[in-house]
């Protein structure tokens, strides 16, 4: 375990949140569902690399004639029929590719495009079955007859190494080592124990994310880290050099006796050879796995584990009968890095990306059949790393960063070193320690928890437990949580039981990145900032305005000049429009900058602009829903921001701005929401036409406090109606069925129904017209 426990443990194009800062509790209701059937996949939402050549062909039979209008029309016909009955099946047909625009919906103007063809056609100035001569069968032989090396190396013509596996991690601020060869950094800092006792110690009811992020920001983050970036620590225990945190005596978890000599255990990171020979050579720590975003997480970063992961039939990767991560001859499951079972999440997004393959690689097959296994292999492969690099950078960068952090991609530049910054691997993408929720959660399609959920504790290294879970209900769950905020607060069982209870193998994993930080030998954080063109801070409440963290920061360091440059990144008051602070922000944009620019390989410098609207219209919740029995998340998984509103009306009401009027009240259909909440979208407009002539009609009540009540009778979020009486409730921090209610008073009374009851079945729940009648 400690030979690669380097980074994550188990862990958006959008409005961005405009609510105040808001303490959100998680008490979801729960409810008992049956396994979910892995055998089950749903059908394709997007025409992922399909027939760009000649996409009229809608039945796929190599001519454009009027039986391929007639799918789209048939399509269209269903659609309508799934608007009125609401059942999914009936909505799909996954025989016939009936996007034609591949604009992500069919449409009339799908149709349009056959009959605009079948014309040309008839009047003699194409044939039935001309392509484009720049185009084929299969779009994917398009994007180039050369394909990424599994190790890396090749990508810069120029330069055959860089960004492969093995390569040394970049440093762009100058190293803080203490003899300034190789010696640790940080000598004259205090304990990093210390530090995350003082800094770090997390609310227990947990502090939620102000803009909305969903668990996917770390979930993706992880997975997306361990494709791009890997530090280990020697295999040879005699080449093995110990940099143990020192305890405090008075340390009440892991030093309860008050010895002064407990210490939690840490190896230093390999150095590349030949590095750490003096101050004009010093050591420099490597980078097992390539650097690049190529889905070396999954398909491995060597050719012996790409390999070991093949089944060398229709270019499919080995996957058991239950659709999960293959294992080897000790029971150990399979995968591109190493890290795939450290959490039950990260191991569902293994799981996912390896069925998503061997779909694509299915679709590949059977559009043409005399592939062979290495054609249809490197084509399913090429178009994986595409989705990847795609919701890396058009969703999730966005919803981390905000939507201009990243400059906009002008091609493909040799000269752009897209190696791995040791800040960004060993610091800034450390981020998503702080955004762990303290456990796993199991949801069913409705956003109700379908299984009790589990600590993080147990998640830890323990991929069996999908066995019995699968991963359908938590992906769904994932997607149906906020994250904690992003700060320096980190959850008890990463900070205090991280693998076990302190004593009986617990560590603290904020101690560790804080050690690993100064075993790497990173500047100090003002250092940093100055390398990265940004200015020096000069006093410790220019960090953070938090006075107390700033106090704290001041009494730990002392020195502005000293500070852990992971403390510094966690502790900054974020950027506008961004999660993170200025500092992280310009690290982490600076390495995904370059990560794309120096890729000769980058979808957006090797597709052709039909493949690049295919792959951009295919989102992190299309894959999920592809691959797993979902179909009811947010088109951005990345945020997860419900609301509930309605009105208060009265019918004797008197306020000291509005004379008394009679008033008329709406009432509203608790089952009737939860029927529009299951994507009953004509019902939905329907009541909030109606909603909005009531409140034509009616005058509501202003400075009635609305309430919102979880499954235990907590009361989790609530609004004041304003001047007509309305309001809304949005500090959502989970799905799951709520109650929403009028707050006691002595002044007036709830007429009829005294409570609406509320399904928020994703992050896209938008329920209207929950209105209320009072009587004074």
């Amino acid at each position: 375990m400690a030979r690669f426990w380097n980074h994550w443990i188990g862990r958006s194009q959008h409005s961005k949140s405009k609510h105040p800062r808001r303490d959100k509790r998680r008490n979801p209701t729960q409810r008992r569902i049956k396994a979910e059937a892995l055998e089950a996949r749903q059908l394709m939402a997007a025409n992922i690399f399909h027939n760009a050549g000649m996409p009229e062909d809608v039945d796929q039979d190599g001519v454009v004639a009027p039986i391929d209008a007639l799918a789209i029309i048939n399509q269209l016909n269903r659609q309508s029929r799934f608007n009125d009955a609401g059942s999914l099946d009936s909505a799909r047909d996954g025989r016939h590719m009936t996007d034609v625009n591949n604009d992500g919906e069919e449409t009339p103007q799908d149709a349009l495009m056959v009959i605009n063809r079948l014309n040309r056609q008839r009047r003699g100035e194409i044939d039935p079955t001309d392509r484009p001569d720049n185009s084929s069968d299969d779009p994917a032989e398009d994007v180039t007859t050369e394909y990424r090396t599994i190790d890396g190396t090749g990508n810069n013509l120029e330069n055959p190494e860089l960004g492969s596996a093995g390569s040394e991690l970049l440093r762009v601020a100058e190293n803080d080592y203490a003899d300034g060869i190789s010696e640790p950094a940080g000598e004259d800092r205090p304990s990093a124990r210390e530090i995350s006792n003082t800094v770090s110690d997390a609310d227990p009811e947990g502090t939620f994310s102000e803009r909305d992020l969903s668990s996917y920001v770390y979930l993706w983050g992880q997975f997306l880290d361990h494709d791009i970036d890997l530090s280990l620590t020697p295999e040879d225990e005699a080449d093995a050099i110990s940099f143990a945190v020192e305890v405090p005596a008075d340390d009440a978890l892991f030093d309860p006796f008050g010895t002064g000599e407990v210490t939690i255990p840490l190896t230093r990171s390999e150095v590349a050879d030949g590095t750490g020979t003096s101050t004009d050579n010093p050591a420099e720590q490597v980078n097992s796995i390539t650097s690049w975003i190529d889905g070396s997480q999954i398909y491995g970063s060597s050719q012996e584990v790409a390999d070991s992961l093949r089944s060398f039939e229709g270019g499919r990767l080995l996957i058991t009968d239950d659709g999960l991560l293959p294992t080897d001859e000790d029971g150990n499951i399979m995968a591109g890095d190493i890290r795939a079972a450290e959490n039950l999440g990260l191991t569902a997004m293994q799981t996912l990306f390896l069925r998503e393959h061997n779909r694509v690689a299915d679709e590949i097959s059977a559009a043409d059949p005399d592939l062979s296994d290495e054609e249809i292999y490197q084509q399913a492969r090429a178009t994986v790393i595409a989705e990847l690099q795609s919701i890396t950078y058009n969703e999730f960068l966005p919803a981390l960063l905000g939507e201009d952090a990243l400059s906009d991609y002008e091609g493909y530049d040799s000269s752009v070193d897209a190696s791995v910054a040791n800040e960004y691997s060993t610091a800034a993408f450390r981020f998503g320690h702080s955004t762990l929720n303290d456990g796993f959660g199991f949801f069913d399609n409705d956003g109700l928890s379908a299984e009790d959920p589990i600590s993080l504790a147990d998640a830890f290294f323990n991929p069996s437990l999908l066995e019995d879970y699968g991963i359908d209900t938590l992906l769904k769950a994932s997607a149906s949580h906020l994250s904690q905020e992003i700060d320096l607060e980190v959850v008890d069982n990463l900070r205090n039981f991280l693998f076990g209870a302190p004593g009986s193998g617990g560590l603290d994993l904020v101690s560790l990145n804080i050690q690993r930080g100064r075993d790497h030998g990173l500047a100090d954080f003002n250092s940093v900032r100055v390398a990265y063109g940004l200015d020096a801070y000069e006093s410790f409440d220019q960090i953070t305005s938090d006075a107390e963290l700033a106090a704290d920061l001041e009494s730990l360091y002392g020195d502005i000049n000293n500070i852990d440059l992971w403390v510094g990144l966690l502790a900054e008051d974020h950027a506008e429009d961004s999660s993170l602070g200025e500092t992280a922000t310009t690290i982490i944009a600076d390495q995904f900058e370059r990560l794309r620019d120096g890729d000769r390989f980058y979808y957006e410098n090797t597709l052709t602009q039909s493949q690049i609207r295919q792959v951009e219209n295919t989102t992190l919740s299309d894959i999920i829903e592809m691959n797993t029995n979902n179909t009811n998340l947010q088109s951005n998984i990345f945020f997860f921001s419900p609301t509930i509103s309605g009105t208060v009306t009265s019918d004797t009401v008197a306020t000291d701005t509005a004379d008394s009027e009679a008033l008329t009240a709406a009432s509203f259909d608790a089952s009737q929401n939860a029927e529009n909440n299951r994507n009953n979208d004509r019902d939905r407009q329907r009541r909030d036409r109606d909603s909005d002539d009531d409140r034509d009609n009616n005058n509501g009540v202003e400075g009635i406090t609305v309430e919102l009540v979880d499954g235990a009778g907590n009361v989790i979020d609530s609004a004041v109606t304003d001047s007509d009486g309305n309001y809304e409730l949005a500090s959502i921090s989970t799905s799951g069925l709520y109650e929403v209610r009028v707050a006691a008073s002595d002044e007036y009374t709830t007429v009829g129904s005294e409570t609406i009851e509320a399904l928020v079945s994703s992050g896209d729940s938008h329920l209207k017209g929950l209105n209320f009648e009072i009587t004074v």
